[in-house]
Parts: C-alpha cells; sequence; structure tokens
C-alpha cells in the first residue's frame, strides 16, 4: 500500500573548495514509490514555491540550473516557469551535470523507480569541474 510522506531534498556543489548545501526543502509525495524523473519535477516545483515566496529565491535552484555558479544567485529572481525549470533539471541530470543521490547511491536513470521512505536522504550534487581540467 502507498502512503503519502514527506521527504526532504538538498542540494549541494562539490568543487568550489568546500561543500555548499542548501537549506533543505520538505516534498511532498503521494506515493512511496516514485520515478526519478517525478521527483525531480516534485523538487523543482517545491524550490520554485520557495523562490516565490522568498525575496532571496530559491539557492538549490541556482546550484542546479545555473550556468555559472561563481556569479551570485539573483536577489529578485525572474518569474520561474515550473515546466521549464524541470525540464532544464532533468537535462541537467542526464547529461552529468547534476547527480541525483538517493540514500547514497547516485540515480543513473531518470525513469528508475524510487521507494523512498520518511528517512530517505536524497541530495542533488552540482558537479564543478576541477581548476586546470
Amino acid at each position: 500500500m502507498n502512503q503519502s510522506m514527506t521527504v526532504a531534498v538538498t542540494t549541494h556543489v562539490v568543487g568550489l573548495g568546500m561543500a555548499r548545501p542548501s537549506q533543505p526543502v520538505y516534498v511532498a509525495l503521494s506515493e512511496r514509490q516514485i520515478s526519478a524523473r517525478a521527483l525531480v519535477a516534485e523538487h523543482v516545483q517545491a524550490e520554485v514555491r520557495r523562490a516565490r515566496s522568498s525575496s532571496e529565491g530559491s539557492l538549490a535552484l541556482h546550484y542546479i540550473l545555473s550556468h555559472d555558479l561563481y556569479a551570485s544567485p539573483q536577489p529578485r529572481p525572474a518569474p520561474l516557469d515550473v515546466a521549464t525549470a524541470t525540464a532544464d533539471a532533468c537535462a541537467a541530470l542526464a547529461t552529468g551535470q547534476c547527480l541525483l543521490m538517493v540514500d547514497g547511491k547516485p540515480v543513473t536513470s531518470l525513469d528508475a523507480p524510487l521507494t523512498l521512505t520518511e528517512a530517505s536522504r536524497v541530495g542533488f550534487v552540482r558537479l564543478l569541474p576541477l581548476i586546470g581540467g
């Protein structure tokens, strides 16, 4: 039986000289079993809601979607389109710009089925190239 639940999702950047996690966002899921693609969509929707309700925007979306992480996030970001942001986040995962980690294991396919619990650790990891290569 599938039950609704809430899972914390954190976004991290690796390669800026130190670990830089965002504040977790709590994603409400209607089922414990979900595809990686649907989890990405739920995470992006939660971050867009966070960005719309805050003058600071969403650091997690900046980490996932920005082409230049060295630039500061916009204090008042332009209105975000959920569908476009979701597509961009899926593209970042598909191209290896980001990784989706669930309970310490990388998810390699957006169509991978996931079974989550309230204790699941979900994270998006933005990978930056090493300096000089």
